[in-house]
């Protein structure tokens, strides 16, 4: 008989213990965990009893201490130490590995399956109350869109309330009607965020925050007030960004308690307000000081609806030209694909991530016009936009006028999914409609949620690129080469990088790199050699 016929033989008389011993249990020398991005499975040992537990769907995992509560002792198979050393640990160890390999686990799904409040797609973009001179919620084309963001609310860094300038009153009473009026399935939802002209202080308030419990619930509480009073249908938040060790922790305990709080709410209030993060482009943020600052994303998982990665402005070389957003990177960690399988790698399901599409380009002034390639040498940045009214920053909308003009070159590289325009000794890296394709077919081959466009006021009046993302993406999810599972469209099989010798033609088609890393293999491995010692 074998290790697992022998735990379901016990199974039926032990449903009292396993009730009666369904205490916190925690991660520690007692317990074996074997972790994929597809799978998991945990191994108890508790009163010299050992408990199988293959993807228990109800569990409860703190998002910090990893604390880990039988929700569902029905799934817990039971077997006793005499039967245990018959069944011999590598059986235990064979059906870990097997599972791990499966392409589409229990708990992968559990992961993916939506709940009430959760969308099948996210075709999103962001509203910058800033530009609603240039670009009125009223003129935005909400059918292009499942989601849209008003961008945003900040923390006052003196008592950590929300500020809302008195000049965004009305524009944040009036968003959510506004936008919906032609598309009444859209979702809105209230992005509270990092000022970008006082990123220091701002970042500090939110670390203050965060830290503490009593400022954590004064301000998950005024958050759903203002929802609720809006009219919004989720809440974001854009800490850009956590910068210690500390900030990640108690990024943990602020989304766990926020979502406790939002389904405490729901009861009362008779709907579940979304809850999303917009972070950095990896779950592992290279622009800061220490080595070791990772997401929570157990936390993210468990808390979140989904999460929007900035993929874009990788780089902030001011010495030579750099693409923006490039979708490959073979030099560096620098790329949307790299930063989406870090997601992937990091646990995170692919139905709970959203990818970024900059809606602008970065600009230099070229030190030699005659020498315009990538990594040419430059002088400065690009002249201040009326737009952005930043330096180097480029909308969508101003581009195109220069691709109008006749000594404008536009280079379009499908290698590395970017392009680029230069006219005279001007140099911009933008994404043109060759590269949203490219990054289009790679979020949906990565089996992602959605996409979001950053911000939209900076596509043209006729919103081509939000047209052209909305339309591709429908078209592809609608397509006969895409099954429906879960909620979530699944490709039939994944979209290969590009290799060197790729033609660069703009019909050659990009994608995506292997879903899983080196280490996911590397420990595969260990497992079946660690079987055939046992065994």
């Amino acid at each position: 008989m074998t290790s697992y016929q022998l735990m379901k033989q016990r199974y039926a008389s032990n449903k009292e213990k396993a009730k009666q011993d369904a205490m916190p249990c925690f991660f520690s020398t007692n317990i074996f965990k074997a972790k994929d991005a597809l799978a998991s499975v945990l191994i108890h040992k508790r009163h010299s009893t050992f408990y199988f537990i293959p993807c228990v769907p109800e569990a409860v995992i703190d998002p910090v201490t990893s604390a880990f509560n039988f929700v569902n002792p029905q799934t817990v198979l039971i077997a006793q130490p005499g039967e245990m050393e018959q069944a011999n640990l590598s059986s235990l160890i064979i059906s870990m590995l097997m599972i791990s390999i499966l392409p589409h686990s229990e708990c992968q799904q559990q992961h993916c399956a939506f709940t009430d409040t959760g969308p099948s797609m996210v075709r999103a973009g962001y509203w910058f109350s800033q530009y609603n001179h240039y670009s009125p919620a009223s003129s935005i084309n909400s059918s292009l869109y499942t989601h849209l963001y008003y961008y945003s609310l900040s923390l006052d860094d003196v008592n950590f309330g929300i500020v809302v300038p008195p000049d965004q009153l009305p524009l944040l009473g009036a968003f959510s009607s506004t936008v919906k009026s032609n598309n009444p399935s859209l979702k809105a939802l209230l992005s509270i965020a990092t000022k970008d002209h006082q990123e220091s202080a701002s970042c500090a308030a939110f670390s203050t925050m965060a830290a503490d419990p009593v400022l954590r619930a004064s301000f998950i509480n005024s958050t759903l007030e203002l929802a609720r009073a809006n009219k919004f249908d989720g809440l974001d938040l854009a800490w850009q960004y956590p910068s210690l060790p500390s900030d990640m922790i108690n990024l943990g305990f602020l989304l766990a308690e926020w979502r406790a709080r939002i389904s405490e709410e729901a009861r009362s209030a008779g709907s579940t307000l979304l809850l999303t993060a917009t972070v950095y482009f990896s779950n592992h943020l290279f622009d800061e000081p220490t080595d070791s600052l990772d997401y929570p994303t157990d936390a993210f998982s468990d808390n979140l609806d989904w999460i929007n990665a900035l993929c874009f402005g990788y780089h902030k070389n001011n010495h030579a030209t750099v693409n923006n957003a490039a979708l490959f990177d073979k030099t560096s960690h620098f790329s949307t694909s790299y930063g989406i399988t870090s997601w992937l790698d990091a646990g995170i399901p692919p139905c709970k991530l959203v990818m970024g599409i900059p809606l602008f380009g970065r600009s230099w002034f070229l030190k030699n016009k005659a020498k315009n390639e990538l990594g040419a040498a430059v002088v400065a940045t690009g002249p201040r936009q009326k737009m952005s009214n930043q330096t180097g920053a480029m909308a969508y909308s101003e581009i195109e006028e220069l691709l109008k003009d006749p000594s404008s070159e536009y280079v379009y590289d499908n290698r590395t999914g970017t392009s680029y325009v230069h006219c005279g000794d001007l140099w911009v890296s933008f994404d043109s409609p060759e590269v949203v394709e490219d990054k289009i077919n790679f979020a949906q081959h990565s089996r992602l949620l959605g996409y979001f466009l950053w911000p939209i006021s900076f596509d043209n009046l006729n919103y081509t690129t939000s047209r052209q993302a909305s339309e591709m993406w429908l078209r592809n999810y609608e397509s006969p080469n895409y099954k429906r599972e879960e909620g979530f469209e699944q490709g039939l099989s994944p979209l290969e990088a590009p290799q060197d010798d790729a033609p660069t033609a703009s019909t050659a088609q990009s994608g995506s790199t292997q879903r899983f890393s080196m280490i996911h293999k590397i420990i595969r491995v260990c497992i079946w050699l660690l079987c055939f010692i046992l065994i």
